[in-house]
């Protein structure tokens, strides 16, 4: 009896300095990422060529529940926007003065010739996406290792995620192939506490390893909790909002 009583109390130190479950670290993520009523960025969006060339062009973002809009207002781009409502993306292109929905087998194609592809547009929580296990862990973050839900729409095969101990901010995420090749990396830099109080990272970069081409999203404004409302994610303003 002694000896079951020691050996608990062995283990408490244990289970008290124990990591979070690796689910609940993605959903804590995704809460750090998303868990605002609305948010609204001014971003410059780089794109950076294998030969070293970059394009620039500026966009706003507008975001709510499962919810996002994208409108270019400078560049070659200029006037196109992009609406994700859940898993659904709609195209306005100026030059057609035409909504647009892409098509699922076009969801894996590149978004407005960045690195991000449609798919990733609409990803707003990776936990409704990935089942999780932790991998790893370092002093100041946990590694984990997503593989796609069943029945869920994933062109990646698996990820790893590093997400930060401190505020559970998302710090690195790899895309793999079935083959287990590296085919994206998404970086975060530059962790940035904006008016407010909310912390966002100033720059993102998404490359690709196998060709060196890149893309960087630079925040220049991050705004939260405005009360946007829900007319703004219409297909009607695609077309005809400013």
């Amino acid at each position: 009896m002694r000896l079951a009583l020691f050996a608990a109390l062995c283990l408490l130190p244990s289970l008290a300095w124990a990591s979070p479950d690796a689910t609940e670290i993605l959903k804590q993520m995704d809460e750090a990422t998303s868990g605002y009523e609305d948010q609204e960025m001014q971003v410059d969006l780089v794109i950076v060529a294998e030969t070293g060339e970059r394009k620039s062009y500026g966009m706003m973002v507008w975001q709510k529940d499962r919810k996002r809009l994208v409108r270019f207002t400078s560049g070659e781009n200029k006037g196109l926007a992009t609406l994700i409502d859940g898993d659904r993306v709609y195209v306005y292109m100026p030059g057609f003065k035409k909504v647009r929905r892409v098509a699922q087998h076009n969801m894996s194609q590149s978004f407005a010739g960045s690195d991000f592809s449609n798919e990733d547009m609409t990803r707003l929580r990776f936990a409704d996406d990935f089942d999780v296990t932790l991998l790893g862990e370092e002093a100041d973050a946990w590694v984990l290792r997503g593989t796609p839900k069943a029945g869920r729409n994933v062109s990646y095969a698996s990820i790893v995620v590093t997400v930060t101990k401190n505020g559970y901010f998302q710090r690195s995420v790899d895309y793999f192939d079935d083959d287990g090749r590296k085919v994206k990396e998404f970086e975060g830099r530059d962790l940035t506490t904006w008016p407010g109080g909310v912390r966002r990272y100033r720059t993102v970069i998404t490359r690709d390893p196998r060709t060196g081409h890149a893309t960087e999203m630079n925040l220049k404004t991050f705004k939260v909790d405005q009360g946007l409302d829900d007319e703004h994610f219409s297909k009607r303003q695609l077309q005809w909002g400013r």
